[in-house]
Protein backbone atom coordinates (compact mmCIF):
# COMPACT_ATOMS: atom_id res chain seq x y z
CA UNK A 1 0.00 0.00 0.00
CA UNK A 2 1.52 3.03 -0.88
CA UNK A 3 1.56 6.36 1.50
CA UNK A 4 -1.36 8.06 -0.81
CA UNK A 5 -3.45 5.08 0.07
CA UNK A 6 -2.64 5.13 4.06
CA UNK A 7 -3.42 9.37 4.27
CA UNK A 8 -6.11 9.68 6.88
CA UNK A 9 -8.46 12.20 7.00
CA UNK A 10 -10.49 13.51 10.04
CA UNK A 11 -13.80 13.74 9.90
CA UNK A 12 -15.66 16.43 11.40
CA UNK A 13 -19.16 15.91 9.84
CA UNK A 14 -21.52 12.88 10.68
CA UNK A 15 -25.17 12.49 8.59
CA UNK A 16 -27.48 9.87 9.40
CA UNK A 17 -30.47 8.62 6.63
CA UNK A 18 -32.82 6.23 6.55
CA UNK A 19 -34.82 4.74 3.86
CA UNK A 20 -37.27 2.01 3.70
CA UNK A 21 -35.92 0.75 0.79
CA UNK A 22 -32.48 0.72 1.33
CA UNK A 23 -31.72 0.68 5.50
CA UNK A 24 -30.00 2.93 7.88
CA UNK A 25 -27.29 4.79 6.31
CA UNK A 26 -24.17 6.88 7.98
CA UNK A 27 -22.91 9.15 6.21
CA UNK A 28 -19.29 10.21 7.18
CA UNK A 29 -17.25 13.47 5.56
CA UNK A 30 -14.32 15.63 6.12
CA UNK A 31 -16.83 18.76 6.39
CA UNK A 32 -19.87 20.01 5.65
CA UNK A 33 -19.08 21.54 1.97
CA UNK A 34 -16.75 18.23 0.76
CA UNK A 35 -18.00 16.56 -1.61
CA UNK A 36 -16.34 13.17 -0.78
CA UNK A 37 -18.09 11.50 1.78
CA UNK A 38 -17.63 7.11 2.91
CA UNK A 39 -21.40 5.53 3.37
CA UNK A 40 -21.99 2.41 5.36
CA UNK A 41 -25.72 0.86 6.02
CA UNK A 42 -25.88 -0.21 9.96
CA UNK A 43 -28.53 -2.10 11.81
CA UNK A 44 -31.01 -0.41 14.15
CA UNK A 45 -29.20 -0.55 17.40
CA UNK A 46 -25.73 1.31 15.67
CA UNK A 47 -28.01 3.49 13.79
CA UNK A 48 -30.03 4.34 17.29
CA UNK A 49 -26.96 4.57 19.19
CA UNK A 50 -25.42 7.10 16.93
CA UNK A 51 -28.47 9.15 16.96
CA UNK A 52 -28.08 9.17 20.10
CA UNK A 53 -24.79 10.34 20.46
CA UNK A 54 -25.85 13.28 17.97
CA UNK A 55 -28.23 14.29 20.27
CA UNK A 56 -31.29 13.40 17.69
CA UNK A 57 -32.81 10.77 20.08
CA UNK A 58 -33.05 10.41 24.22
CA UNK A 59 -33.13 6.76 25.16
CA UNK A 60 -34.88 6.31 28.76
CA UNK A 61 -32.81 3.66 29.75
CA UNK A 62 -28.85 3.46 28.49
CA UNK A 63 -27.77 1.90 25.09
CA UNK A 64 -25.59 -0.59 25.33
CA UNK A 65 -22.40 1.33 24.63
CA UNK A 66 -23.70 3.86 27.85
CA UNK A 67 -23.27 0.89 30.11
CA UNK A 68 -19.56 -0.51 29.10
CA UNK A 69 -18.12 3.32 28.77
CA UNK A 70 -19.81 3.47 32.12
CA UNK A 71 -17.96 0.45 33.77
CA UNK A 72 -14.69 1.45 31.90
CA UNK A 73 -14.77 4.73 33.55
CA UNK A 74 -13.82 2.56 36.44
CA UNK A 75 -10.56 1.75 35.09
CA UNK A 76 -7.17 3.85 34.04
CA UNK A 77 -8.21 4.08 30.49
CA UNK A 78 -8.43 7.24 27.85
CA UNK A 79 -9.38 6.28 24.69
CA UNK A 80 -7.07 8.24 21.60
CA UNK A 81 -8.75 7.74 18.21
CA UNK A 82 -10.71 5.29 16.26
CA UNK A 83 -9.59 4.50 12.50
CA UNK A 84 -11.55 3.74 9.93
CA UNK A 85 -8.84 1.69 8.03
CA UNK A 86 -9.88 -0.92 5.25
CA UNK A 87 -12.78 -2.59 2.94
CA UNK A 88 -12.88 -6.79 2.73
CA UNK A 89 -15.32 -7.97 0.82
CA UNK A 90 -17.67 -4.66 1.05
CA UNK A 91 -17.27 -4.66 5.27
CA UNK A 92 -15.45 -1.61 6.48
CA UNK A 93 -12.70 -2.48 9.18
CA UNK A 94 -11.76 -0.06 12.24
CA UNK A 95 -9.37 0.09 14.84
CA UNK A 96 -9.71 1.65 18.36
CA UNK A 97 -6.76 3.09 19.83
CA UNK A 98 -6.63 3.76 23.82
CA UNK A 99 -3.93 4.15 26.30
CA UNK A 100 -3.99 2.03 29.72
CA UNK A 101 -1.50 2.18 32.24
CA UNK A 102 1.16 4.53 30.32
CA UNK A 103 0.45 1.81 27.25
CA UNK A 104 -1.03 2.53 23.93
CA UNK A 105 -3.37 -0.15 22.75
CA UNK A 106 -6.03 -0.83 19.66
CA UNK A 107 -8.53 -3.18 19.03
CA UNK A 108 -10.57 -4.70 16.32
CA UNK A 109 -14.13 -2.71 16.02
CA UNK A 110 -17.17 -2.82 13.50
CA UNK A 111 -16.52 1.10 12.49
CA UNK A 112 -20.24 1.91 13.93
CA UNK A 113 -19.07 1.15 17.07
CA UNK A 114 -16.01 2.98 16.76
CA UNK A 115 -18.27 5.85 15.71
CA UNK A 116 -20.29 5.75 18.96
CA UNK A 117 -17.21 5.41 20.69
CA UNK A 118 -15.50 8.61 19.26
CA UNK A 119 -18.59 10.86 19.54
CA UNK A 120 -19.06 9.93 23.15
CA UNK A 121 -15.52 10.18 24.21
CA UNK A 122 -15.01 13.43 21.71
CA UNK A 123 -12.33 11.88 19.89
CA UNK A 124 -10.87 12.03 16.03
CA UNK A 125 -12.22 9.34 13.62
CA UNK A 126 -10.15 9.13 10.69
CA UNK A 127 -10.68 7.65 7.81
CA UNK A 128 -8.78 6.43 5.01
CA UNK A 129 -8.99 8.66 2.22
CA UNK A 130 -9.12 5.94 -0.51
CA UNK A 131 -12.18 5.03 1.38
CA UNK A 132 -14.24 8.02 0.75
CA UNK A 133 -15.99 8.10 -2.72
CA UNK A 134 -16.68 11.19 -4.40
CA UNK A 135 -20.26 12.15 -4.89
CA UNK A 136 -21.63 12.51 -8.23
CA UNK A 137 -22.66 15.66 -9.81
CA UNK A 138 -26.74 16.05 -11.49
CA UNK A 139 -25.06 16.01 -14.73
CA UNK A 140 -22.88 12.40 -14.13
CA UNK A 141 -26.26 11.24 -12.01
CA UNK A 142 -28.62 12.54 -15.09
CA UNK A 143 -25.81 10.56 -17.05
CA UNK A 144 -26.06 7.99 -15.34
CA UNK A 145 -29.55 7.46 -15.38
CA UNK A 146 -29.56 7.02 -19.14
CA UNK A 147 -27.27 4.49 -18.93
CA UNK A 148 -29.30 2.36 -16.25
CA UNK A 149 -32.62 2.43 -18.42
CA UNK A 150 -30.96 1.41 -21.68
CA UNK A 151 -29.51 -1.66 -20.09
CA UNK A 152 -31.94 -4.86 -20.84
CA UNK A 153 -32.44 -7.73 -18.29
Amino acid sequence: MTSKENKMVSVSEIDLETDPHKGNMVILRENAESDYYLLMFVGDADFAAIAKEKGLIRPNRPLTHDLYLKILETVDLNFLRVEINDMRNETFYATVFFSANGEEHSVDSRPSDAIVIAMNKNIPILVRKDLFRRKLTHKEMQEYEKIVKTVRF
